[in-house]
C-alpha cells in the first residue's frame, strides 16, 4: 500500500457519556461544558474545502482511507484518560491509555495536545513494527532458498 494511495480525513474526537456525566459533575455545567467544547475542537478544520470533479469522488471512494480518532473516556474515579485509533485501510491501531487532568485544558490545552501526542507517537510506532514485520515476511516468502 502505496502512501500516495491514502485519502486522508480529518481528526475526529469522541468524548464518552461517562467523561461528560464526570467532567459536569465534577466542574459544574457551565465550566464543564467550556472545558468539553475545548478539547472538540483541538484540531483546526479548514474553512472551505477545494471543489472536486465527479472523477475524482468516484476515486476518493475506491481509495483505502486513513483515519484518526481521539477517545476520551472516563473511569468511575472521575478520572480521565486520552486514546487514539489510526484506521488505515483494513488495518486498525489503537493507543494505550494515557491519564490526563481536564482542568488544566480550561485554562490551556498544552498539556492535552501533549497527551495526545503520546498516543500518536505509540500508534506510529506500532504502525513502523507491523511495516517491519511486513517486510520482513515478504523478503522470507519470495526468497528461493
Amino acid at each position: 500500500m502505496s502512501i500516495l494511495k491514502l485519502m486522508h480525513k480529518p481528526t475526529q474526537v469522541y468524548i464518552t457519556q461517562m467523561a461528560r456525566k464526570n467532567c459536569i459533575n465534577k466542574y459544574g455545567e457551565e465550566w464543564g461544558s467550556l472545558m468539553l467544547e475545548s478539547v472538540r475542537n483541538i484540531e483546526s478544520k479548514n474553512m472551505s474545502e477545494p471543489k472536486k470533479s465527479l472523477l475524482q469522488k468516484v476515486v476518493d471512494k475506491i481509495r483505502n482511507s486513513k483515519e484518526l480518532t481521539v477517545n476520551i473516556s472516563s473511569d468511575d474515579k472521575n478520572n480521565f484518560f486520552v486514546n487514539s485509533h489510526l484506521r488505515i485501510g483494513n488495518y486498525n491501531f489503537t493507543s494505550k491509555k494515557q491519564p490526563f487532568d481536564f482542568e488544566q485544558t480550561l485554562y490551556t490545552l498544552r498539556d492535552f495536545r501533549k497527551t495526545v501526542q503520546q498516543t500518536k507517537d505509540d500508534i506510529l510506532q506500532q504502525l513502523t513494527d507491523f511495516n517491519k514485520l511486513r517486510r520482513k515476511f515478504d523478503r522470507k516468502f519470495f526468497r528461493n532458498d
